[in-house]
């Protein structure tokens, strides 16, 4: 059943609100998507690729322009009480990612093909078809839609979401949106800590999906990150209290510190500030 994907909080929005409301919600909440609600009832959702093909695209002013304009209308909806075989099922036919839970008409949740493959409910061959059922709706024509190339990228996700899985099990966040937002924080701030070189050999240890975001940021090292900044940005990004935020920071280190080679980590370790070295440190798993 789709229980477990019951979210205590949801952005939720009108479609007449303007397309920068949305943007702003999915950056500072690192969610891929928001739902729209009009009267009580479920209308639309718009993704993070809604707002680049069709809002970007179509050189709509994001200040001006209505969600109502670039939204999918009438998603597809489960509810908690359907079954993970049915999500599956639908994402595979819909050639979709995620599915609001809808409870009487209040939305209660929403899973995503993330959050399925986080727990092991979908196989990378089913994950191969609905990305191949959305390149097939909103990619270029021209993208040659090989089984290999299919295979390779769900091999990508799968690497992801195992060290995600990881993450969650070592913090105690079930949302995957969280857990991919703590990452994100603690991954950002030892990489711009780090001298070039450094950041750029860490990184090549790391999932290969992750890896395009953590190459953009400035060059270090920037000697302004420290343990009391980084707990500071796990607060305001995730909404704890800073003690939580400590421990956060610990547990997504020792994680990361485990999926690359000892060496790799005395490098970094080197080049990190004594307070923030405890973080990155290769530990056992809770469960051990």
């Amino acid at each position: 059943m789709l229980q477990w994907y019951r979210r205590p909080r949801l952005v939720i929005l009108n479609p007449n609100d303007p397309i920068l409301d949305a943007a702003r919600a999915i950056e500072q909440n690192r969610i891929g998507a928001v739902v729209m609600q009009d009267k009580g009832e479920v209308v639309g959702i718009v993704t993070d690729r809604d707002l680049a093909v069709r809002a970007l695209g179509r050189g709509l002013d994001p200040r001006t322009a209505r969600l109502s304009e670039v939204m999918t209308p009438s998603p597809i909806t489960l509810t908690p009480d359907d079954s993970r075989e049915e999500a599956i099922r639908l994402m595979q036919q819909r050639g979709i990612r995620r599915i609001p839970l809808v409870e009487g008409r209040r939305v209660v949740g929403i899973v995503t093909l993330d959050d399925l493959l986080l727990d092991e409910a979908a196989s990378l061959e089913e994950l191969a078809v609905v990305v191949e059922a959305q390149i097939g709706e909103g990619g270029p024509a021209e993208t040659p839609r090989s089984p290999a190339r299919l295979r390779r990228l769900a091999r990508a996700e799968a690497t992801l979401n195992r060290l995600l899985n990881q993450v969650r099990s070592e913090t105690g966040l079930h949302d995957s949106d969280q857990a991919r937002a703590a990452l994100s924080v603690v991954l950002a701030s030892i990489v711009r800590r780090l001298t070039p070189d450094e950041a750029e050999d860490l990184i090549a240890q790391l999932p290969s999906l992750l890896q395009p975001e953590l190459r953009a940021l400035p060059p270090g090292p920037d000697k302004s990150i420290t343990r009391d900044s980084i707990e500071a940005e796990l607060v305001r990004r995730l909404d704890v209290e800073r003690d939580r935020a400590a421990t956060l920071l610990d547990a997504i280190g020792g994680v990361v510190a485990r999926n690359v080679s000892s060496g790799q980590v005395e490098d970094v370790r080197r080049q990190l500030p004594q307070e923030l070295r405890g973080a990155f440190t290769a530990t056992p798993p809770a469960s051990s």
